[in-house]
């Protein structure tokens, strides 16, 4: 079996280098001819993709030993045709992510590299030997930085098998604060990009964050994993913001209803034939029952109409109006501003008080220009963040777009008022969701107050398993002008959250947290409190919950 050192490695990292730069050197003065321009576009584009592929750099993670030894990186390169290392996303490098002791899926050795191939974290399946230090708990350890960092080198088992599951496949994804959810999202856009055959640009890849800043934060993630041209968006930004009562009415209800009374089952004339009330209802139920949307439908009436009368389009046109009006999205909208409409379609009078005090909607504005004139752009896939807080028109807009989408997020981090939680996106999708518990990112001492929080204050929370306890206790007694003073001269990268300024902080993590627990709701404490990675100090805590437990002082 072939022997492993760090010299080694280095050199070998050295040689794939180069041979990914000679190779890029190749692929710039190709000249491609293909037989036609549509075959010549495809040859340009994978040409393209190569190119910028192997224009950044390349980091190598490791390697993993069958009779052979396989290097795994950021992406694949040959060299003379034989692959000096293996793209993470590619099948036979699932075995890197996911072998273990007890299923060594045909390895006899995992070599983990810590830092740029500093240190050697050597895995021997064959005699159970492990030496060096593990790269994951290296990589929690450090310093959380300004923006979020890729994952790739460091995936559990259990994030890989979820980022690897196929590309139409809808997931939920229940995830305590530290436990991943983000980075599964993440790197599965990235694995879908490589992975989806029927992808020629990653631009049919959407991923919806809760806010500009956790974007921001997480926005050197896709790039670095070579996928710079993954749509990134707000759900404000996609549809336009929503309102508390559009989030309250029950607008598919009203739709449905609003759109059956527009139908006219009653006879017409078409230059002085007639057309019975049965045969306009029988054309009117067939398109009713189809998801085009009003324009289609109604084109599906003039035909039908014309079929009858053996008249042409054109004839027919003014008959198929009066059965079925012109509607446009704006044209809805207006009308369902009106009180008479809406209390016909059901609404009750204090929603429609509340209604028409708003002055838009963009997830209703949104439903009905895919309902009256056109479904909007679609995507491979979808990925959502911060699920929990989705309202039940926010879902449907999303799975409008899309087969297959990921929803990650943690029930106990719900800040919207409406939103239907993870539980509910599961039972309307049909699936069961999955529950990612371990918390990497944190300390073991900040995991398990969580956890007391959550349990004392009832919230519906993941319940957290710590792994890493570092020596700090959660600190409830410290004074707040002492702790801020100490905390600004330990920590680079800390903050101050207190009420009213913690939601525009999720998804995004700290060193250190100092929480002004004043006036805070349970789940604020709780979403503040979990943005710490090393310690927690937590002042004004009242009588909310009183913690001691688990290493608090």
């Amino acid at each position: 079996m072939a022997s492993v050192e760090l010299a080694g490695e280095q050199r070998a990292l050295d040689d794939a280098r180069q041979a990914a730069a000679d190779k890029l050197a190749s692929l710039q003065t190709i000249e491609l001819m293909a037989a036609d321009d549509v075959s010549q576009e495809y040859m340009e584009a994978v040409v393209r993709g190569a190119v910028e592929k192997l224009s950044r750099e390349l980091t190598v993670f490791g390697r993993i030993d069958d009779e052979e030894v396989w290097r795994v990186g950021l992406y694949g390169v040959q060299k003379d045709h034989t692959p000096v290392v293996i793209d993470w996303r590619a099948p036979f490098a699932q075995s890197f992510y996911q072998a273990g002791f007890d299923d060594p899926q045909g390895l006899h050795r995992r070599v983990s590299y810590v830092g740029s191939i500093d240190e050697l974290f050597i895995e021997e399946f064959t005699n159970g030997q492990v030496t060096g230090s593990s790269p994951l708990m290296v990589e929690l350890s450090r310093s959380r930085g300004e923006t979020m960092k890729t994952a790739v080198a460091t995936l559990q088992a259990e994030q890989d098998e979820l980022v690897r599951r196929d590309p139409d496949e809808s997931m939920v994804i229940r995830g305590g604060p530290g436990t991943g959810k983000t980075v599964v999202g993440l790197h599965r856009a990235a694995w879908i990009v490589y992975t989806d055959q029927r992808l020629l640009s990653a631009e049919l890849i959407l991923v919806i964050g809760p806010t500009d800043k956790y974007l921001e934060y997480v926005s050197s993630v896709l790039p670095t994993l070579g996928e710079a041209k993954v749509r990134q968006s707000t759900l404000a930004r996609l549809l336009g913001a929503t309102s508390a009562i559009g989030a309250a009415i029950d607008w598919p209800t009203v739709l449905d209803r609003f759109e059956a009374s527009l139908y006219k089952r009653e006879e017409v004339m078409i230059r002085r034939k007639r057309v019975p009330a049965e045969v306009s209802i029988e054309i009117l139920d067939r398109v009713a029952a189809s998801k085009l949307p009003w324009r289609k439908k109604r084109a599906g009436v003039v035909a039908g109409l014309a079929r009858f009368s053996e008249r042409p389009d054109a004839q027919v046109r003014e008959a198929a109006a009066e059965l079925m009006p012109p509607m446009s999205a704006k044209q809805a909208f207006k009308r369902l501003r009106n009180r008479d409409v809406l209390v016909r379609c059901g609404v009750d009078a204090e929603q429609i008080d509340s209604w028409l005090l708003v002055e838009d909607d963009g997830p209703l504005r949104d439903e009905l220009k895919a309902r009256f004139e056109q479904p909007p752009m679609q995507y491979s896939h979808v990925i959502v963040d911060e699920a929990q807080d989705l309202t039940v028109m926010q879902i449907r807009a999303v799975r409008r777009r899309t087969k297959g989408m990921t929803f990650v997020g943690d029930d106990a981090q719900t800040s919207v008022s409406g939103a239907v939680g993870l539980r509910a996106i599961a039972r309307e999708l049909k699936i069961e969701p999955t529950e990612l518990a371990t918390a990497y990112r944190m300390s073991a001492e900040i995991a398990d107050w969580l956890n007391d929080i959550a349990q004392a204050t009832d919230l519906p929370a993941v319940v957290l398993i710590g792994i890493r306890p570092n020596g700090i206790a959660v600190q409830l007694n410290e004074r707040f002008d002492v702790a801020r003073k100490r905390l600004d001269a330990t920590y680079d990268n800390w903050r101050v959250l207190s009420h009213g300024d913690v939601w525009s902080h999720k998804g995004i993590e700290y060193d250190a947290v100092l929480v002004d627990a004043a006036a805070m709701s349970p789940a604020e404490l709780y979403l503040a409190a979990s943005r710490a990675a090393h310690e927690l100090v937590v002042c004004n805590l009242g009588p909310l919950v009183s913690i001691h437990d688990h290493g608090t002082t």
